[in-house]
C-alpha cells in the first residue's frame, strides 16, 4: 500500500469519527492540512470534548483559519501528505517475530506484524524527541534506548473499545473508570484491532490502528487476567501518550 492508500483509509476513519460540519473541506493546499497533534486529538477525542463540539471546532479553526470548517453537510477530511514521515513507513503484513524479543522503554514491543505502518512525521513536535529516539542510538535493533517510551496501540473506533476505554476513556465528562482515570491503550495490537474503525476503499475493508508512544513512568499496567480481554495501559493525562504512527490491515 502507498502512501496515498494509507491517506485515503485515513481520512476515512476520520470521516466516519467527526461529528457533522466539523470536517475539512478537500482542496486546501497542503500547508494548511491537519498537523499530527491535531490529528491525535481527533482521534482520541473522547478524553478531549467537555460536552460540546467547541474544542473540535477550536482545533480545526486553529490549524485552518476561522469559517474554514464547512457549514453545512460533510466531506472529506483533508490530511496532506507532508503529515507522513515516509522513511520510517515498514511494511510487517509478510513478517512473522515469532521466537524474536523487541524491547521499547523497558517493555516489550510487539511489533505490528501483518499489518502496513504509516509513520508520522512527529519529530519536533514536542519539547524534545528523547520519547521517540531516547538519549543515545539503541545497541542493537532488539534493545530499549535509555529513556526512550514504550510502544502502545489504539483502537479508532469512536463508539466501542479502547477508544472510549471500555467504561471510560471519559477524562473531562469525570464519569467512573473501569480500570481507573486515564487514557486506555495496550501493547498488544491485536487487543487494539477488536476496537479498530474500518473503512471501505476501492472494494476493500481495512482496520485502522494507531501506534503510540507511552510515558513508562506514569503508566498503570492492568493484566489480561483483570479485564479478560489483554492487558490495558492506562495513561493519566494526553502528554503522556503521543502517536507516531497508523497500521492499516486488509480485512
Amino acid at each position: 500500500m502507498n502512501n496515498q492508500i494509507g491517506l485515503t483509509i485515513l481520512s476515512s476513519v476520520l470521516d466516519k469519527l467527526s461529528y457533522q460540519n466539523k470536517i475539512l473541506s478537500p482542496g486546501q493546499d497542503d500547508s494548511n492540512g491537519i498537523d499530527v497533534r491535531e490529528l491525535h486529538k481527533l482521534l482520541m477525542k473522547g478524553c478531549y470534548l467537555t460536552g460540546q463540539d467547541d474544542d473540535i471546532t477550536n482545533i480545526l479553526d486553529n490549524n485552518l483559519g476561522t469559517g474554514a470548517i464547512p457549514s453545512g453537510g460533510a466531506s472529506l477530511i483533508l490530511i496532506p501528505p507532508s503529515l507522513l514521515d515516509e522513511p520510517y513507513n515498514y511494511d510487517f503484513t509478510n513478517i512473522s517475530d515469532n521466537g524474536v524479543e523487541f524491547s521499547r522503554g523497558g517493555s516489550i514491543y510487539t511489533r505490528p506484524c501483518g499489518w502496513q505502518r504509516y509513520a508520522l512525521k512527529v519529530k519536533g513536535k514536542y519539547p524534545d524527541d528523547i520519547w521517540l529516539e531516547g538519549r543515545t542510538p539503541r545497541a542493537d535493533e532488539y534493545s530499549s534506548a535509555e529513556d526512550e517510551w514504550a510502544v502502545s496501540y489504539h483502537g479508532t473506533s469512536y463508539n466501542n473499545g479502547l477508544s472510549i476505554a471500555e467504561e471510560g476513556y471519559k477524562l473531562s465528562k469525570g464519569e467512573r473508570f473501569l480500570y481507573g482515570k486515564g487514557i486506555y491503550s495496550t501493547p498488544d495490537i491485536g487487543v487494539a484491532s477488536l476496537y479498530a474503525a474500518e473503512a471501505n476503499v476501492d472494494g476493500k475493508n481495512y482496520k485502522v490502528v494507531m501506534q503510540n508512544r507511552v510515558n513508562p513512568k506514569n503508566v498503570e499496567k492492568v493484566p489480561k487476567a483483570k479485564t479478560g480481554v489483554g492487558e490495558y495501559w492506562i495513561s493519566p493525562a494526553d502528554e503522556d501518550i503521543l502517536p507516531y504512527g497508523f497500521c492499516v490491515k486488509e480485512i
